[in-house]
């Protein structure tokens, strides 16, 4: 399994060093950012798999900067909050926004490093489905054109030795061709929808 690597956005230095000291122990690459506008422009660079995020920073603070993402569930990434006493208001803000994960400060430095662990096992696993699922739609559409290939063919044979006097069992072999041809069809929708393409 490749590297992890963490994106910790906080403007606060003694927080940053913090987490860095902890987390550089289990492997991470680590990543920073002082506000959300720098941890824009370190996304598409770090490409990292966990993000912990303060709420509370100046140019662009935590709020700001998940609206900037548009979190979902197969978002690379996964976003812990960095959240303060009383903040029960920005909790919900953060859930509404695709935010699970939080920590409450003063934090326990065991407390981040367990959660950046599970955090990571869950996004990396579920990346890993997502490629699998994606993978499997593709050879899927492959199959699925082959058989489309093959059934037109065997229909045009038929139509041709047939012609409009085609008998029962043509008639018959016709429409389970045209059937399967819906099948396979329906199949095919039902695949790209589960790995999340449109049609």
């Amino acid at each position: 399994m490749t590297q992890a690597t963490v994106l910790v956005i906080d403007d606060e230095e003694a927080i940053r060093e913090a987490v860095a000291e902890d987390l550089k122990r289990e492997g991470y690459k680590l990543v920073f950012a002082e506000n959300g506008s720098d941890a824009l422009g370190q996304l598409e660079q770090s490409e990292p798999t966990v993000i912990i995020l303060d709420l509370r920073m100046p140019v662009m603070d935590g709020f700001q900067f998940l609206n900037a993402i548009d979190l979902r569930p197969d978002s690379p990434y996964m976003v812990v909050v960095l959240t303060g006493h009383g903040d029960a208001d920005a909790i919900k803000v953060c859930y509404d926004s695709g935010v699970s994960t939080f920590i409450k400060k003063p934090f326990n430095l065991y407390e981040i490093r367990g959660v950046v662990k599970n955090a990571v096992a869950v996004k990396q696993l579920t990346n890993q489905l997502d490629e699998m699922v994606k993978e499997r739609t593709t050879e899927l559409e492959q199959r699925v054109r082959e058989v489309t290939a093959l059934n037109q063919m065997f229909q045009d044979e038929i139509a041709a030795r047939s012609g409009p006097d085609a008998g029962p069992d043509q008639q018959e072999i016709v429409a389970g061709l045209e059937h399967l041809a819906r099948q396979t069809d329906a199949l095919l929708h039902l695949a790209r929808s589960r790995s999340g393409e449109n049609d």
